[in-house]
């Protein structure tokens, strides 16, 4: 994940950053729940992993869970050749 820009932008004024050593970096911050917070979680697709709160972390699995099946199939209408 490029972590860069984390320190730089962030969340809130109460944002912790834990850098591990396999090269995660845990981001613990206070922020309120709105949709541009869903929209800058999803940004960074597979390499983000919410760990709370529960009821964020079950909507981003059903989120995942619905995307999976989206692209598990092989095509739709809206397919087309060129």
């Amino acid at each position: 994940m490029d972590v860069w820009h984390l320190p730089l932008h962030r969340l809130s004024a109460r944002q912790t950053l834990r850098y591990c050593p396999d090269g995660r970096v845990r981001v613990t911050a206070t922020v309120r729940d709105t949709l541009q917070l869903r929209w800058w979680l999803l940004g960074f697709g597979e390499q983000v992993e919410v760990i709370g709160p529960e009821t964020l972390r079950e909507e981003f699995a059903e989120t995942a869970g619905e995307m999976h099946r989206l692209y598990g199939r092989r095509g739709n209408e809206f397919t087309t050749d060129n």
